[in-house]
Formats: structure tokens, sequence, C-alpha cells
């Protein structure tokens, strides 16, 4: 009877190693990309087409989310092609307002073009939202500096480095500045006194 029970634990140790064994994990199965997802990982390895087609399809459906146009404007420029990746990226700031990295993004993009007072209207929103940094007075000086206007531009150079002392392009620009547009400071003349006169002899003591 002993020898029977024996005989039976084996077999089920036996099988119980084997389903220990013979199991496998079940797969995992990984979530598909949504088109923004797979515009913005197209984004990432530099394949500007892909991102492009990818996040206009994003940027078309019912209520797209506001990142879609981010990408597209961002595939755009990669793309070189400038008049949509405005569009892209003006779509975007009308659902994200206070995204200030993007919006110096598009004041800079509108510098690159020379198109200064469209690059001041974005950087004036920066302010009236309260969240003006140092890069914002940067970019305003060099809108400054571009004109040739020595003053405006040392003035947000300065106001700059107020807010961040370390930030090394306004140090950099404002060096620029001056040398270029900034008329150089007048010389101080210190007026030369007249050479001090001999003084007379003693006058001879009178002879009686």
């Amino acid at each position: 009877m002993k020898g029977l029970r024996a005989a039976a634990l084996a077999v089920l140790a036996i099988s119980v190693a084997g389903c220990e064994t013979d199991e496998t994990p079940p797969p995992v199965f990984s979530p598909p990309l949504s088109t923004l997802e797979a515009g913005q990982a197209a984004l990432r390895l530099g394949d500007y087409n892909g991102a492009a087609e990818q996040c206009r399809q994003a940027s078309e459906q019912p209520n797209p989310s506001p990142m879609a146009f981010a990408c597209l404007g961002d595939a755009e420029r990669g793309l070189g092609r400038r008049p949509q990746a405005e569009i892209a990226m003006t779509a975007y700031l009308e659902r994200a307002p206070t995204d200030v990295p993007r919006r110096h993004v598009l004041a800079r993009f509108y510098i690159e073009d020379g198109r200064f007072q469209q690059a001041q209207v974005q950087l004036d929103r920066v302010s009236q939202l309260g969240l003006a940094t140092a890069e914002t007075f940067f970019l305003v000086a060099e809108i400054f500096r571009l004109q040739g206007n020595c003053n405006a531009a040392l003035g947000n150079y300065r106001q700059s480095l107020r807010i961040d002392p370390n930030y090394a392009p306004a140090h950099e620009m404002r060096d620029r500045a001056r040398r270029e547009i900034c008329p150089p400071a007048p010389r101080r003349v210190i007026p030369r006194l007249p050479a001090p006169r001999p003084a007379a002899p003693p006058a001879a003591p009178a002879t009686q």
C-alpha cells in the first residue's frame, strides 16, 4: 500500500513538473500606435515626410490634439516648406497659447524671414501672458539689432541679462551690436592748461 502511494506521488510530481516546464508565458501585445504617435516617432527618426503625412492625418481627425499641429509644424520646417509650417505652428498656438518655447520658435521663424512685425506680435503675446523669459527679451533685442536700433537693442539685451545673468546669447549679441550698429563713444578730451609762465625776477631794491 505504501509502495502504491509513493508511486502515485511520484507520478503527480512528474506531471506537475512537466506543467511548470512546458507552460509558456502568454504573449504580450503592444497597443498599436495612434496616427499622432506614429508621426512623432517618425519625427524623432528624422523621417520628415512620414511625420508630415501621419501628423497631417492626425490634425484632420475630429477634435485633434494640439500636438498634431506641433508635430506637423516641425515636420514641415524639416522639409523646408515654410508656408505650411507657419500655418501649422499658428494653429498649434491658437490651441496652446501658453507654450512659450514654441512661441519663441515661431518668433525666430519670422525673424529669419525678416518679418519683424509678426515676430514682435508673438513676443508681445508672451509678455502679455506674464511669461517673458531671458530668451523673450533677447529675441526682441535681436529684432532691434537687425533694424539698426542701437539703444533699443542694448536695452533689451540688458533686460535679458537681468532675468538670467548667465544667458550667453545675450552677452554675445550685445557685444556684437556694440561693434556693428552702435556709434563709438566720443573720446573725452581733457583740456590742456596753459604752461605756467616763469616767475618774474624780484625787483631790484631801490637805491637812495
